[in-house]
């Protein structure tokens, strides 16, 4: 019976399907760029052995010796080349577009640019009646932490502006970054009335010290005032996404109902995440509860908000007195100094007022010599930069910063406002001015000053 033919033509149906099946994955395997390889010729004629041997008998026989004709060729023949990957495309800009979040996102390097670099707003949108935020598309390498801010040089009146503003959007935010810019001084008000969607802002890469503190998981404690909510939006965006469990209480001050920026957004992370608590602080106008708390932020509050305060991290970011004021609170309810991290915001809010430009005394009087010193010195004065000992003079008023850029002397330079440490030189000889609250009592003993706000009373000598 086994050499009688078989009964059922399903039987050929089948055995002819695996053969075929057989001769085909055989030609995709062959090295050969023919159409059909000899070897592939023999695995069709196997694939006829049903046909001309039906019984049984010859099904098993021919699908055996078709297997074994697989097998060998496998071992002996040589394969198909693998296909050599796709050189890599080079990233595409598209300038004065506004270029998808997820095209932006697969373009971007991991190294950011250096210098400035253009890049298209894509989006404006009134936070309150003084606060706007811009949504620009994200160029290559601009990685953050949330907390961070970029500068944004913008031309007024014929003389170039570079100003820092916080980033409000989070890290996760693929394809676009966001400042939220209030409206006040020359610059910020210069961004309110010429940035427009498609018009094109230039900026450097996000900088700062004040950062999300994800090295350590402790409940976070976010305090706000005006538009210091700017840096905490980021970090309370970036721990609803990555640290989804971790607990976030934001206080929030204002001076009136309308200035709370973000509010539906915080209104509906609040009601979506039951580790997020959101609480208002109307400093000016009657506060109707449970919306508001009436008045500043203080101690019962801090108590009845955040009960195991002691065991957070708390991020203070508002003007300097506000700061001031927080953190004498905090320490006394027992949180201790290594817990407590803070941006002075009012050092950022003069030099986007223009008062830098102006002159105007900055955040703080640590320095070598007074701000009076430094007006009353009223002559050039000649300064020598090392290391390669080119000298420039400096002007009466004029900052280091501003005649190093004068004379083509590279210093690199953030928020011009004394608060980064980017500009950060040491005088090896002279006598300098400078106030900042960015450095300390030692740094200055060591002549360390910031360019950005230093006015030389001698002359002197600068180690870069």
């Amino acid at each position: 019976m086994l050499f009688e033919p078989a009964s059922a033509s399903s039987f050929l149906a089948f055995f002819t399907t695996i053969h075929l099946a057989l001769a085909a994955l055989r030609n995709h395997r062959s090295a050969t760029t023919a159409p059909f390889s000899s070897l592939t010729v023999v695995s069709l004629a196997l694939a006829a052995l049903p046909w001309i041997f039906p019984s049984l008998y010859g099904l098993g026989f021919g699908l055996l010796a078709h297997v074994a004709w697989f097998g060998a060729c496998e071992r002996f023949a040589p394969l198909a080349a693998k296909a050599a990957p796709a050189p890599p495309v080079a990233p595409v800009r598209f300038p004065g577009t506004t270029q998808p979040p997820s095209s932006a996102a697969a373009i971007r390097s991991s190294s950011p640019p250096r210098g400035f670099v253009q890049t298209p707003v894509v989006a404006l949108v009134d936070e309150t009646p003084d606060i706007r935020t811009i949504r620009m598309l994200r160029p290559d390498g601009f990685q953050f932490e949330a907390g961070q801010f970029i500068p944004i040089r913008i031309r007024v009146d014929g003389r170039e502006y570079v100003r820092c503003y916080s980033i409000s959007s989070a890290p996760h935010s693929d394809g676009y970054l966001e400042v939220s810019v209030k409206r006040q001084g020359l610059v910020s008000n210069a961004l309110h009335a010429t940035a427009r969607s498609g018009s094109i802002l230039s900026i450097k890469a996000p900088n700062g010290a004040f950062k999300y503190p994800s090295a350590d998981d402790r409940p976070l404690l976010l305090l706000a005032g005006g538009v210091g909510i700017t840096p905490l939006m980021s970090m309370l965006r970036h721990a609803v996404h990555s640290e989804p469990t971790r607990r976030v209480t934001l206080l929030y001050s204002a001076a009136e109902e309308t200035g709370f920026a973000f509010r539906d957004e915080l209104d509906s992370l609040a009601r979506r995440h039951p580790q997020v608590k959101v609480v208002y602080c109307l400093t000016r106008q009657p506060a109707p509860a449970p919306t508001y708390y009436p008045g500043r932020i203080d101690a019962a509050l801090l108590r009845t908000a955040v009960p195991d305060a002691s065991h957070s991290i708390a991020m203070l970011c508002g003007p300097a007195q506000m700061i001031d004021g927080l953190k004498a609170l905090l320490l006394d309810i027992g949180v201790p100094t290594s817990q407590i991290r803070h941006e002075v915001f009012e050092a950022a809010v003069a030099a986007s007022a223009g008062a830098h430009a102006e002159g105007d005394a900055h955040v703080g009087k640590v320095g070598r010599r007074s701000s009076a010193d430094a007006a009353g010195a009223g002559n050039t004065v000649q300064v020598r930069c090392l290391p390669d000992g080119q000298t420039m003079a400096v002007a009466p008023g004029q900052t280091l910063l501003e005649a190093a850029e004068s004379c083509g002397v590279e210093i690199p330079s953030l928020c011009r406002a004394g608060v980064c440490g980017t500009c950060r030189v040491r005088i090896t000889e002279g006598d300098v001015a400078c106030e900042t609250t960015t450095l300390d009592a030692s740094e200055l003993g060591q002549g360390y000053v910031l360019a950005c706000v230093a006015q030389p009373l001698s002359n002197c000598t600068v180690q870069r």
